[in-house]
């Protein structure tokens, strides 16, 4: 008698929960590479402000 904790007849990288948890942790890391992006538009934008212009005296 073979004692077995998993299941010796497919692959676990090919079961639907994995597919789905991988689909999920892919779209999170897509949304924290955009949110990376923009925080460091935002931060190049405010480097290149122009300084403010001084009146004449």
């Amino acid at each position: 008698m073979e004692l077995s904790c998993y299941d010796q007849s497919g692959s676990i990288f090919a079961s639907p929960a994995f597919l789905n948890l991988t689909a999920v942790f892919i779209i999170l890391a897509a949304f924290a590479v955009a949110q990376l992006i923009a925080m460091s538009r935002a931060d190049s934008l405010v480097q290149f402000q122009p300084a403010p212009i001084q009146p004449a005296n």
